[in-house]
């Protein structure tokens, strides 16, 4: 009498969770729905913006490659479609909270029939009376699943954390090619304003040759400044050909990312860089990032890669669940209608009727539950260590962009005043020399200085750019 009040009991509270279950499930589901919905017309959007973009466009700027990548870049277009196959694994998972209906019907015509009409006994052939040579049969059969040791309820768990981790991971990649893009983007410009600067100082160079030749001409200065003015000018020409080489190969890595052919002839554009920076502007991003510990623990509720292994931790531990579900007996319920005749008639008379309960217990399965449970432990502690690996990575990475923006900061000083004070002395050493108070090595020694000077300048602008930038990544902010 106690047991079958036990199993009354625990009927009914599997009855009452699975109300529950049902319930949230159908909310989840509108949910997840309208989100698979928003993502596709925010694809079929994006999609219709591109086709748009006329085909012989040239120039882009930072926006446009972060949108082109969104749309084209293959470790995204991976992730999404993850996310896709999750959303209907949670279809599925919630279909396991609903009875199974099956109907079928069939028809059956007798083409001999004169032959049906006749039997043989003991060698005489007996006609008998004539028979309907149709017939028809219809069944519905129906089957709940009641309990299976909680596997079902786990199996949705399972299925709903699936989903959160392809979620996330799809926001993580994003956040990833939109940074490499910024990386890339950042070293395109860079690249192209150096070239500019050796440009610049090959133009003057030649100018400065072709003074120092006039001068030379008329007898005022040795051939031995002519040759060192040619030599300094033939240095300048191999430093611009390795910029113009970094320049084209930098070129070839952010058409990449961004998914357009690497022999796509393109410019970007450098406006589209703020590099006017003020002293205001670091202090403000100083506080909006904050000290150095409070952005490690911002970094564990907001990177996106964070939230994903926490999702795939309990999906591990929902898997375990459904696991060890093999303990436990199985309990369903079913009924069914079936009924054949030989004219679409008499549903009632010839209609039968059945419903049934069947219980199955495990006693033996040859260690195969045994062998699944151990098989999910595992793969949940491995799944821990994962975690804490990540958790380690990430303290790592925030302590290391904050070193990275500290000497950003101050190269941004030095190569300030190391910048003004080369411009003064070129100017000095140029003047000197154009009156003969100065020698071509001190002055040729001047100009490198000045051209080291802008060429760090130029570095340490767009270093602190991309410092920010990977600050912002590496807590999860990079939006």
């Amino acid at each position: 009498m106690n047991l079958m009040q036990n199993g009354i009991g625990l009927l009914r509270f599997n009855d009452f969770r699975i109300n529950c279950l049902c319930f949230f499930s159908i909310f989840r589901i509108g949910i997840i729905k309208l989100i698979t919905i928003s993502i596709s017309s925010f694809i079929l959007f994006t999609n219709y913006s591109f086709s748009q973009v006329k085909s012989d466009q040239k120039v882009f700027t930072l926006d446009q490659c972060i949108d082109i990548a969104i749309k084209n870049n293959y470790e995204i277009q991976i992730a999404n479609s993850q996310v896709v196959a999750a959303n209907a694994d949670i279809t599925n998972a919630f279909g396991k909270f609903l009875p199974s209906i099956d109907f079928n019907a069939g028809y059956n015509r007798q083409l001999n029939t004169k032959g049906a009409n006749n039997v043989q006994v003991g060698g005489q052939i007996i006609p008998i009376a004539a028979q309907n040579p149709n017939s028809y049969n219809m069944s519905a059969y129906a089957s709940y699943l009641i309990f299976n040791g909680f596997s079902r309820g786990a199996n949705y768990s399972r299925a709903q954390e699936t989903y959160n981790a392809s979620f996330a991971n799809s926001v993580y990649t994003i956040q990833k090619v939109k940074l490499d893009v910024y990386r890339q983007f950042i070293d395109v410009v860079k690249k192209s304003q150096i070239l500019k600067t050796r440009q610049e100082n090959i133009a003057l160079g030649k100018k400065e040759l072709e003074k120092i030749q006039a001068k030379y001409d008329a007898g005022v200065i040795p051939i031995a400044m002519v040759y060192a003015q040619e030599a300094e000018l033939g240095n300048k020409e191999y430093e611009l050909t390795i910029a113009e080489n970094d320049l084209n190969v930098n070129k070839v890595k952010l058409l990449n990312t961004i998914g357009l052919n690497t022999d796509y002839d393109a410019e970007f554009l450098e406006s589209s860089i703020k590099t006017d920076l003020s002293d205001d502007d670091m202090k403000n991003f100083r506080n909006e990032i904050g000290s150095v510990n409070s952005s490690i623990n911002l970094a564990f509720q907001t990177r996106q890669d964070y939230l994903s292994i926490k999702s795939e931790i309990s999906a591990s531990e929902s898997n375990l669940t459904i696991s060890k579900g093999g303990y436990y007996p199985t309990l369903a319920a079913s009924g069914g209608w079936s009924w054949a005749n030989s004219s679409l008639d008499k549903f009632s008379e010839y209609g039968r009727s059945s419903i049934g309960l069947s219980l199955s217990i495990p006693i033996f399965d040859n260690f195969n539950t045994s062998y699944r449970t151990e098989t999910s432990y595992m793969q949940l502690k491995q799944k821990e260590i994962e975690k804490y690996q990540l958790e380690q990575s990430i303290r790592t990475a925030v302590q290391t962009c904050y070193m990275n923006l500290d000497a950003a900061e101050k190269q941004l000083d030095i190569s300030k005043r190391a910048l003004r004070s080369a411009e003064q002395n070129f100017e000095s050493f140029k003047e000197r020399f154009r009156v003969g108070s100065s020698n071509i090595t001190d002055y040729l020694t001047a100009n490198n200085q000045l051209i080291t000077a802008q060429i760090n300048r130029i570095n340490s602008i767009y270093n602190y750019l991309q410092a920010q930038k990977e600050v912002l990544f590496a807590v999860g902010r990079l939006q």
